[in-house]
């Protein structure tokens, strides 16, 4: 499996990196050219929402999990209009997508 994630310190602190990397998940850098099979996005971001739409015209069958580390309703609401298709806490964002990949099985 190939996740596509976009959170600028999640990597390090949950070291998804390593966990997913045993369990057979490659961790696509932001310029890869290869389908995801899943996209992580921090809600975070400056330019989340542009990135949830943007990703979303290029790959609309893949499952794209928004995450931040409160929940704010407003903005997991304009993640989803943008095209998100969950929402996760930060520090429950790998169980998540793990749920979402058996999903799409």
């Amino acid at each position: 499996m190939k996740i596509l994630l976009l959170c600028h310190d999640l990597t390090t602190r949950l070291r998804l990196s390593h966990v997913w990397s045993t369990a057979g998940v490659t961790m696509l850098p932001r310029t890869s050219a290869e389908t995801p099979d899943c996209i992580v996005i921090d809600l975070g971001r400056r330019d989340a929402l542009d990135e949830v739409a943007r990703l979303r015209a290029l790959h609309p069958d893949v499952d794209i999990v928004t995450c931040a580390a409160t929940f704010d309703g407003p903005a997991v609401e304009a993640a989803k209009a943008a095209g998100a298709t969950d929402f996760a806490a930060r520090s429950h964002v790998d169980k998540r997508v793990v749920r979402r990949l058996k999903l799409a099985s």
